[in-house]
């Protein structure tokens, strides 16, 4: 990475004045490094995470169905979605790791198909 064109050295450390801010200036390459719901109880989520390996297992993948699944019904119907808050991610410029939580919902980005290392 060239010099000072990545996120700004200090950017990570707590006593940065402009930590809960908006950065500004030119884009900044950054991959996901990591990604998590926090509109949503880790319990609903991990529901959903369990019938969605079920459901794998038999075959069944997110393209069967464009609605949401039925939860209770196992086995049938479109794979269920998880459903959308608002997501915390860990992006990562190459030398410099920043948490960061969705200023507006960005439709492109979606838990459970978007991968790990996604360009944005």
């Amino acid at each position: 990475m060239v010099d000072g064109t990545g996120l700004p050295e200090n950017i990570s450390q707590s006593d940065h004045p402009q930590a809960n801010t908006r950065l500004a200036g030119p884009p900044i390459l950054v991959e996901i490094a990591a990604m998590t719901e926090i509109g949503h109880s880790a319990y609903q989520l991990d529901q959903i995470r369990v019938v969605r390996e079920d459901r794998m297992r038999l075959g069944q993948t997110d393209e069967d169905g464009e609605d949401e699944g039925d939860l209770e019904i196992e086995g049938e119907g479109p794979m269920p979605k998880y459903p959308r808050g608002m997501l915390k991610f860990e992006l990562f410029d190459g030398t410099t790791t920043l948490t960061a939580i969705e200023y507006k919902p960005l439709p492109e980005i979606v838990l459970g198909k978007t991968p790990l290392g996604f360009k944005v």
